[in-house]
């Protein structure tokens, strides 16, 4: 089978020379460019991975700073809450006094502090003491939704003796419900100890754990010194309570860091937004990539247009002179080096040309020659006289099936054998092959059948004279099943002129009993019918048209065989 190169393959191939002139104009523009931009990426990436991996440490840095300031606030307001404190002295005072008056002194006086303590520290909200012995709450600075807390079931984030810090839970303060810092320092007796309990206001947490800081998609995660999570800001991915192991997340990146009192602060930045950058440089390197390629192909056409247009045509000139059209020369181009190469082009054209006349016209002298001397091999007259006499000794003696056959073999064999016409009309042919077909059916006792699909149209077209009956004659002999028989004899018009095809339902051949029948010997297949075969079908075909015609033989074994052939319009009409 005949590979076939598909078009892009038969104009750029490697073995073109205009192939090789484009990829290596691309080769030439592109490798420098992704050497190049190799190394701007990789250098471009590293610079960004830097940047932003040292932005968002950096941030979650200040995070950490900002918690941590947060926190020591809280302490410095819950010492001034302590007995060493200036409002924690008077509160112990007052747990001591028994003197009415400086105790109404004293809750005044303490009253008054707090609410000034609670007024210079702007990061603090909710603030009291609570008296664990008699289960009260005092000089809260706002209204309290429980008045008898459970401080010690809030979530702990570090303690250091008395201390203990909390992380984000839910406020104490009755109106609202955002989650505060706080701190809860214990004075007193161990037993039935004195609280301090300080909370940040509102919107501490929510500017210090500000997910947009980042300028991407981040989440927090607060854990204790053990790995349990005390705050999410994705509760989804890891509830409270749960233990982190520092695991990573399929579309984010973790960065953690760890406070003084051995919490952790973690960042879940995304990997989407954490190459944005670099995406957008290799969106931009793409584009520049693009353009140069843009540009290698049009200084590719360019030099296509200048340097092998006159190949180009120098290649029109080889196929004019392989159609036959002998004397179409080709035009100067202008450049010095290529009109040289045309000019004695265009000499060698013409003198192949003239040769190519002169080898057809004695090829064609000589092909009439073996006809006439083909033809020749058997005397008519004496075939004519013999047959003659035979149909009339049955006329005689009333053998009608007899006279008929001998009728239509005289009629068949004048038609076969004359030598005057070789050219003749389509429906000349098919009448001969009409009287051969009865005059076998005859034979064969009627055992097949021939079908006749012919337009009316093109009855009139010119053809060889004793073409068809070969390829009929060959399907009875050698292909026709022994009962149902079918042969089928039709002709269409096609572009490329007259089309005319011989299908069998017969037993169908090999390939390689194809090639034999097509480019055996010449006396291969002389041994059927008239003894002049497939051969002397192809020989008249090719003095009819010059070599123009075509016989093409396709076969299924075991469905049958089509013997097509395609004849040029010549223009002519009738028989000569």
């Amino acid at each position: 089978m005949t590979r076939r190169t598909g078009l892009f393959g038969k104009s750029f191939g490697r073995d073109t020379l205009r192939g090789q002139m484009y990829w290596t104009l691309l080769t030439s523009a592109m490798i420098p460019l992704i050497m190049t931009g190799t190394l701007a990426l990789y250098s471009i990436t590293s610079i960004l991975d830097n940047k932003i991996e040292k932005g968002i440490e950096g941030n979650l840095q200040r995070v950490l700073q900002t918690l941590e300031t947060t926190l020591n606030n809280l302490y410095d307001v819950s010492q001034q809450m302590s007995f060493e404190g200036f409002v924690g002295q008077d509160m112990e005072r007052l747990m001591e006094t028994e003197d009415p008056y400086e105790a109404a002194q004293l809750n005044n006086d303490i009253q008054r502090n707090i609410n000034l303590l609670n007024a210079s520290n702007l990061n603090t909200g909710l603030m009291f003491y609570y008296d664990s012995n008699k289960e009260r709450m005092m000089y809260e600075t706002l209204l309290t939704r429980d008045k008898r807390p459970d401080l010690t079931a809030l979530p702990t984030l570090a303690v250091q003796g008395a201390i203990t810090y909390h992380s984000p839970h839910l406020t104490l303060y009755k109106y609202n419900d955002t989650p505060v810092f706080s701190i809860v320092r214990k004075m007193g007796n161990p037993e039935h100890p004195l609280y301090a309990y300080v909370e940040t206001n509102s919107k501490v947490l929510q500017q210090v754990l500000n997910m947009k800081q980042y300028g991407m998609n981040a989440y927090h995660l607060l854990t204790d010194k053990n790995g349990v999570v005390l705050y999410s800001d994705k509760p989804d991915w890891f509830p409270e309570g749960s233990v982190y192991h520092k695991q990573q997340r399929k579309e984010y990146y973790a960065f953690e860091e760890t406070a003084k009192q051995g919490w952790n602060l973690v960042v879940f930045i995304s990997k989407q937004d954490y190459h944005r950058e670099s995406r957008t440089w290799m969106v931009g390197f793409s584009l520049v990539a693009g353009l140069a390629l843009i540009i290698s192909l049009m200084l590719a056409l360019r030099i296509w247009k200048v340097v092998l247009g006159p190949l180009q045509r120098m290649h029109r000139g080889i196929r004019d002179l392989t159609n036959r059209r002998v004397h179409v020369g080709l035009p100067m181009t202008g450049l010095k080096e290529f009109d040289y190469l045309i000019d004695r082009f265009n000499g060698m054209h013409h003198q192949i040309g003239d040769l190519i006349l002169e080898v057809e016209h004695k090829a064609k002298e000589q092909q009439e020659i073996e006809m006439e001397k083909l033809m020749a091999q058997i005397n008519p007259h004496f075939l004519y006289n013999t047959v003659n006499t035979a149909q009339w000794l049955a006329r005689m003696n009333g053998q009608h099936e007899i006279d008929r056959f001998l009728s239509l073999f005289t009629k068949v064999l004048k038609y076969n054998l004359a030598k005057s016409g070789k050219i003749v009309a389509l429906r000349d042919e098919i009448q001969s092959l009409k009287d051969y077909v009865e005059l076998q059916q005859i034979r064969y006792d009627y055992e097949f059948d021939v079908r006749y699909e012919i337009p009316q149209g093109i009855m009139n077209t010119p053809m060889p004279r004793f073409i068809l009956q070969p390829l009929v004659e060959n399907a009875l002999y050698h292909g026709l099943p022994e009962e149902g028989g079918v042969i089928v004899v039709s002709a269409v018009e096609s572009p490329e002129g007259i089309r005319i095809e011989v299908r069998d339902n017969g037993r169908g051949m090999t390939p390689a009993q194809i090639e034999e029948m097509l480019h055996g010997e010449k006396d291969a297949h002389n041994s059927s019918g008239m003894g002049i075969g497939l051969n002397y079908v192809i020989r008249s075909l090719n003095s009819f048209s010059g070599g123009r015609s075509k016989l093409e033989i396709t076969s299924t074994e075991h469905e049958g065989t089509t013997v097509s052939i395609t004849m040029p319009d010549t223009g002519e009409d009738g028989a000569r």
